[in-house]
């Protein structure tokens, strides 16, 4: 993204291509002006059942306050940090912005991340270029992970690149699937839903899931006959498909478990190493 317009135009170029419609103006913020892609701080909330992981389609205030992700457009002052934490209740940001993204929005990411820290909010940045299909794919596991630690942690997370359409929403596909188990399609449902200018890569996703299980077949026969018990050849259908899918999604989902508990207890060392005086 060579400076914010040109990144505007791209996105309306993708969306068009892709067949999003918005059908609302984000349920946070200040809304854009309709049919317009320049800036503003606003976002949606990622709203699931705890109970039961199903999609609330028209949540109330109370299912909103309650969700504990949100989509969105980047901060781009220390005053857009604060509206975040006191409008959103955000707890936890995660930036998906890369240096290119900084420069060409004239954003002081170090301003950004200080005010966070004195609202006492967690922030990371995983560097993810923008419009880049490839790096998306290489970035969204780390991207994942993050995300998800926060959410072991249970911190209302705030998921944004510039304009909450293209690599946040792939991230919380990436979250809902590789974490939560959720299929494909259930997934990019929630999203789209949620944030109906989402348009997250599915290739990037597909490549990165096809990573994350390749020279595993090992692990996933081990899961299939282990973990699951067997095979269900006795509930009928086509078993060895439904075996596969399941026990694909479980290796996946033991390999993300495995990495936020080492990065739950690198953040807890962090916080509990001695301070020089």
């Amino acid at each position: 993204m060579k400076d914010e317009q040109s990144g505007y135009k791209k996105r309306a170029e993708e969306s068009k291509e892709a067949g999003v419609k918005e059908k609302r103006p984000p349920r946070g913020g200040q809304a854009p002006a309709p049919g317009s892609w320049s800036w503003t701080l606003n976002w949606d909330y990622i709203t699931i059942d705890p109970q039961t992981n199903e999609l609330i389609e028209e949540p109330s205030a109370k299912d909103c306050a309650r969700a504990r992700m949100l989509i969105g457009s980047c901060p781009r002052t220390a005053e857009d940090v604060d509206r975040l934490v006191d409008e959103a209740g955000v707890e936890a940001i995660v930036c998906l912005q890369c240096a290119m993204c900084h420069s060409a929005m004239e954003i002081d990411w170090q301003a950004v991340r200080r005010r966070a820290l004195e609202r006492e909010v967690m922030i990371v940045q995983v560097s993810v270029r923008d419009f880049d299909r490839l790096d998306q794919a290489k970035m969204l596991p780390e991207a994942v992970r993050k995300l998800a630690a926060f959410q072991a942690m249970g911190k209302r997370t705030y998921v944004h690149c510039t304009a909450g359409i293209n690599r946040a929403s792939l991230t919380v596909v990436g979250y809902l699937t590789f974490v939560k188990q959720f299929n494909l399609e259930d997934a990019l449902r929630v999203v789209r839903t949620c944030r109906p200018q989402a348009n997250p890569y599915v290739v990037s996703w597909q490549i990165a899931r096809a990573r994350l299980l390749a020279n595993r077949v090992e692990d996933t026969y081990l899961y299939t006959q282990v973990t699951a018990g067997g095979n269900s050849s006795k509930e009928g259908g086509d078993w060895i498909q439904r075996d596969l899918e399941r026990a694909e999604k479980g290796v996946i989902a033991e390999i993300f478990k495995r990495a936020i508990d080492t990065d739950l207890s690198m953040y807890g060392a962090l916080l509990d190493f001695p301070r020089k005086k």
